[in-house]
């Protein structure tokens, strides 16, 4: 049985991070029934950060693990997943994707506490891992991490990631957290100076903040056009869409989304439709992000609250949501570049 904890929700009708109230109500309610509790770091629609000591004390309160989801986390913000004076606060088990912290084509990583891992079966089976086979069983090496490896391991992604990690701390993510904050609070009092623009998520929170990602909307243009005139015209690169978040985004939405009349449409038009409809437009930032990527997007914005209508009719909208330009524009030149970023992240010039 999979329960879903709901989210904060402020009277502006927007929500913040996970209801703790919500959370400790369920897990009373079904104490002794609740294996573990999985929660997201940072949103990846949001940035929104949950406290996920907090909620892991809560967990281990009631009986329950905590798995967090930290994709987003690792890449913004310094990680601590032990509480030397505190285990309640403990982390059970942290997970993270390689190639979200610029690793690309790098493996995923679990961190999980060796006594739970060392209480269940390995996921996996392969050489390298098994100590003994015969004709009606197999027996496993006993010790780390050896018990977890089976077969042979990306080893090229490996060293990649670990190069990127090593890099990481070399820069301290203290500092790319104290950047970040900076370009975060001026790109929301910019974003909140955009005519008709929505920002998703709770403004400010004075405990946990919000880190790596702002979604919002533009009224009166869709998630699809916006991203493509962004991207077309201002040469900025942001997602638009559910962000492999579709009921957060629902939930986001909901107010905007029940305002539509479906009643005389087909079932076709109706899809057509939502799929405009449903979605937001997502700026990120990262180790490359600067105060001009920042300017020319709300300059973009700026624009299309202004122009709206007109730029419209120079794209068409598509079956999924997305849009495209009638008639293509020169294709611009990227202002990102690898190798210049890299090289001023060695050299700790991007802080």
């Amino acid at each position: 049985m999979v329960m879903h904890v709901p989210l904060i929700e402020h009277e502006d009708n927007q929500y913040g991070g996970i209801s703790l109230t919500a959370l400790k109500e369920m897990l009373i309610r079904y104490q002794g029934v609740v294996n573990y509790v999985a929660v997201t770091g940072v949103s990846n629609v949001t940035g929104i950060v949950n406290p996920i000591h907090d909620i892991a004390e809560l967990a281990h309160q009631y009986g329950a693990y905590i798995v967090v989801d930290g994709t987003q986390m690792v890449a913004h913000m310094p990680v601590c997943l032990s509480s030397p004076d505190n285990p309640m606060r403990d982390i059970d088990a942290f997970v993270f994707s390689g190639h979200k912290i610029y690793a690309p084509g790098s493996p995923g990583v679990l961190i999980v506490k060796k006594e739970i891992l060392a209480s269940i079966e390995p996921q996996e089976l392969g050489g390298g891992m098994v100590k003994d086979v015969n004709e009606r069983s197999y027996s496993i090496i006993p010790h780390f991490p050896d018990r977890e490896q089976a077969g042979t391991p990306n080893i090229v992604g490996i060293v990649t990631l670990a190069s990127v990690l090593e890099v990481l701390d070399r820069i301290d993510m203290t500092n790319i957290f104290e950047k970040e904050q900076r370009l975060m609070t001026d790109a929301i009092a910019k974003l909140q100076s955009v005519p008709n623009l929505e920002i998703y998520g709770y403004q400010s929170s004075p405990s946990y903040g919000r880190v790596g990602a702002i979604a919002f909307n533009l009224e009166g243009l869709d998630h699809g056009l916006v991203a493509a005139v962004i991207n077309d015209e201002h040469n900025i690169a942001v997602r638009n869409g559910c962000f492999c978040a579709h009921p957060y985004v629902r939930t986001l939405l909901k107010k905007s989304l029940w305002q539509i009349d479906l009643s005389e449409m087909s079932d076709e038009e109706a899809e057509y439709l939502i799929n405009l409809k449903k979605g937001m437009v997502r700026a990120s930032f990262g180790l490359y992000t600067t105060e001009e990527d920042i300017t020319a997007l709300i300059d973009g914005l700026q624009m299309l609250a202004t122009n709206g209508d007109e730029i419209r009719s120079l794209y068409l909208s598509q079956m999924d949501g997305s849009y495209v330009r009638r008639i293509p524009i020169p294709e611009l030149q990227p202002s990102f570049h690898p190798l210049q970023a890299l090289n001023a992240a060695l050299s700790k010039r991007l802080i």
